[in-house]
């Protein structure tokens, strides 16, 4: 199976928060260990034309050479980008919709004793790694996954492997520890890519900053709440994760 690595950079706030105005995401490059030097030659080129080496999606936004270089390098062949977003409130939101369901099946609510932002985080990570999981099981890939420093690092590890672990109850998702698996901070040229993947979270946040209330009117607003329990094993349809894959252009250089 073919090997990738996957570095991983946040923007908003450090984490998903309750409270929030502005949403959270992250971004994440995939690509086989040989593309490194293209990747970091790129950041090295972007960090000259915006004049700053550790560059933000601001400054590669302002800059129509810089944006022209990026979007050209993530459509190289064996490049994969991947991109989460949580709008605002949307994890606390998430929460509440899930332990109202709870009550309605009989199921165990969400742990509420814990701090807020770090339940948050938990519940975020636990779509994002069963997503990221999903994709390298069904497009037959490993992966090592490096986040950007940070400095809860740790708490992000056992997260992060918590939920890897968790994929085992899933039919669908079965072999997810031996797929994906989380090598640490990122260090070293690295750093080249995680700049690039924060670049790519940066523009993840705006778009559904800017348009997020045109799409989330069309989704389900009362969440859960279905005529049949969505957390019966022998109901895979409504409660195991589909994966369509699709190749196609990130964008025009403009």
């Amino acid at each position: 199976m073919k090997k990738l690595i996957v570095v991983i950079d946040e923007t908003g706030a450090n984490r998903p928060l309750e409270n929030s105005t502005e949403g959270f995401g992250i971004g994440a490059i995939f690509f086989p260990e040989d593309k490194t030097d293209l990747l970091v030659k790129t950041a090295k080129e972007i960090g000259g034309l915006v004049g700053k080496d550790d560059f933000k999606y601001k400054h590669v936004q302002g800059d129509s050479r810089a944006r022209a270089k990026f979007i050209r390098t993530l459509q190289a062949d064996d490049l994969k980008v991947f991109g989460f977003y949580s709008s605002k409130s949307g994890m606390a939101e998430k929460i509440d919709c899930f332990n109202e369901a709870a009550t309605l099946y009989g199921r165990v609510k969400m742990d509420k004793d814990r701090p807020p932002t770090e339940r948050l985080l938990d519940t975020f990570l636990g779509f994002a790694m069963g997503s990221i999981a999903c994709h390298a099981i069904v497009n037959r890939y490993t992966a090592e996954l490096y986040w950007d420093r940070r400095t809860d690092i740790e708490s992000i590890k056992c997260l992060v492997e918590k939920h890897i672990e968790r994929c085992k109850s899933n039919p669908r998702l079965a072999g997810a520890e031996k797929a994906i698996r989380f090598a640490g901070p990122i260090t070293g040229k690295l750093n080249g890519a995680a700049r690039l993947a924060g670049v790519l979270a940066g523009d993840l946040r705006l778009f559904f900053d800017s348009h997020g209330e045109k799409i989330w009117k069309h989704f389900d607003a009362n969440g859960l709440k279905t005529q049949a329990d969505p957390y019966s094993v022998n109901n895979l349809a409504v409660s195991s994760r589909l994966m369509s894959t699709r190749n196609e252009p990130l964008a025009d250089p403009d």
